[in-house]
C-alpha cells in the first residue's frame, strides 16, 4: 500500500491506493446458483398454477353434464308427483270384483319389476286425470299412466311415460313415449298397504292384495353418467284409494294415514 502527498491550493491531500483494486469496488449482483434456484422455484409455481387452471376448466364439461341430470331427475320427479296426485280409483258399487283374469278393471292400479340388462327396474301403470295433450289431441279425460325404463344401443337406460286416453285397447308394437329423464342408474317403486307394510309389487285386481289399491307409493331414483349418480326420494301419499271391497269396514271417503308428501335429494 502507498500513500502519495500533493499540495493542492497549499493544503496537503493524502490519497491510499491499494493494490489490484483498479480504484474500483466489485459491483452488486446474483451468482449462477441463486438464478438457477430462482428458475426452478418460478417453474413449480407455473406448473401448479397451470395445473389447477387445466383441472377446473377441464371439468366444466362435467360438471354441466351433472347439473343437467339433476335437473331432468328433480322435473321427472314433479311430473310423477303430479301424475298419482291426480290418481283415478274406481270404488264399489261401481267396481266388481274380476272373475278371471281377462275381466280388469281398467282403473286398476299394477306394479312390476322388469329386468333391463344386468339390473332390475320397477315399472307402474295406474289411471289419472293428470294427462298431458300431445301434437293436435287436445282431448282431456282419465288417462293410463305407465312409467316404465327402456335400454339404449349406448347401453344407457332411460325413463318413459306412457299416456293415452284410449287405454282399453292394445298397447301399439312400436311406441315413440316421450322421455322423462335419462341415464338412469335405479328406478324402484315401493307400495304402501293400509297397515304400512311395505311391497315391492302390486296389483289392485287381485286377491293376494285384496282387490285394494295401495295408501302411499315411495319412489326412488338415481340418475347420473358418472361415478356419483345424483339420488332421489319421494314418498306420495296418494289422495284416493281403495280398500278391500270386502271387508264390513270399507269406506269410501280416505281417512287421514299419517302420511306427508315429502320430497329430498339423498346427500353422498
Amino acid at each position: 500500500m502507498k500513500k502519495c502527498h500533493a499540495e493542492c491550493s497549499g493544503f496537503p491531500l493524502s490519497v491510499t491506493l491499494s493494490a489490484g483494486s483498479g480504484g474500483r469496488h466489485p459491483a452488486n449482483g446474483f451468482t449462477l446458483l441463486e438464478i438457477l434456484i430462482a428458475i426452478s422455484i418460478f417453474a413449480v409455481v407455473v406448473t401448479t398454477v397451470f395445473g389447477s387452471f387445466n383441472f377446473v376448466f377441464g371439468n366444466v364439461e362435467a360438471i354441466e353434464n351433472g347439473m343437467t341430470e339433476y335437473e331432468t331427475a328433480r322435473d321427472g320427479l314433479h311430473r310423477m308427483m303430479a301424475d298419482l296426485r291426480s290418481l283415478y280409483v274406481s270404488q264399489p258399487p261401481a267396481y266388481d270384483i274380476p272373475e278371471n283374469t281377462v275381466q280388469q278393471d281398467p282403473f286398476r292400479v299394477v306394479g312390476e319389476i322388469d329386468a333391463v340388462g344386468n339390473s332390475e327396474f320397477s315399472r307402474l301403470r295406474f289411471a289419472s286425470l293428470s294427462h298431458l295433450p300431445l301434437g293436435r289431441e287436445w282431448r282431456q279425460g282419465i288417462a293410463e299412466i305407465i312409467y316404465y325404463v327402456e335400454a339404449q344401443p349406448d347401453d344407457s337406460v332411460t325413463l318413459k311415460r306412457s299416456d293415452r286416453l284410449d287405454f282399453n285397447e292394445p298397447l301399439p308394437e312400436e311406441r315413440n313415449d316421450p322421455i322423462l329423464c335419462e341415464n338412469v342408474r335405479a328406478l324402484k317403486f315401493t307400495y304402501l298397504d293400509a297397515e304400512g307394510d311395505e311391497r315391492e309389487r302390486w296389483n289392485s285386481d287381485s286377491e293376494e292384495y285384496e282387490y285394494a289399491t295401495p295408501r302411499a307409493i315411495r319412489i326412488q331414483l338415481a340418475v347420473g353418467s358418472g361415478l356419483q349418480p345424483n339420488e332421489f326420494e319421494v314418498l306420495i301419499a296418494l289422495p284416493l284409494y281403495r280398500d278391500n271391497p270386502e271387508d264390513s269396514r270399507f269406506q269410501t271417503i280416505p281417512s287421514d294415514f299419517g302420511f306427508g308428501n315429502t320430497y329430498k335429494s339423498v346427500p353422498k
